[in-house]
């Protein structure tokens, strides 16, 4: 169903990680007072959960063909892009008062990557095993 809106309107593929990049900023961008009940063990798991999202929505941007071709070398690539937004997280969060930029976030954050990447490599090999996409055909013109 997606697939074919996606196919269509190329651009909608970038839009849910564009909005969960902005989640994650708009976390960021909260004080140290505003978090400071949350206990740490919980702050790693947050940054890893936010980041398999965000590195899901990375690879979203590709077609479930395009997935079947080097499947890990695409997975490789979405955890950099989601390693590399980690720093810039981690950046701007030496500019929020109370917050401080940590390496160990930084390594939940590319943990979380490789999780999400994972699991969506894993989800697409499936649904081509089950539902396989036709391959590309050229384009017809109306």
């Amino acid at each position: 169903m997606f697939e074919s809106l996606f196919n269509k309107y190329p651009f909608f593929r970038t839009i849910p990680a564009i909005l969960c990049m902005a989640i994650i900023f708009k976390l960021s961008s909260m004080t140290g007072d505003d978090l400071k009940d949350f206990p740490h063990v919980w702050d790693k798991l947050a940054h890893t959960c936010e980041y398999a999202t965000l590195c899901g929505c990375f690879a979203m941007c590709w077609t479930r063909n395009e997935w079947s071709k080097r499947q890990w070398l695409r997975v490789l690539v979405v955890v950099g892009l989601t390693l590399a937004y980690g720093c810039t997280d981690e950046f701007h969060q030496r500019f929020v008062e109370g917050r401080s930029c940590d390496a160990m976030d930084l390594v939940a954050d590319t943990i979380g990557g490789l999780i999400g990447g994972t699991v969506y490599a894993l989800i697409c090999k499936l649904l081509n095993k089950f539902d396989p996409v036709p391959p590309d055909s050229p384009k017809e013109e109306n």
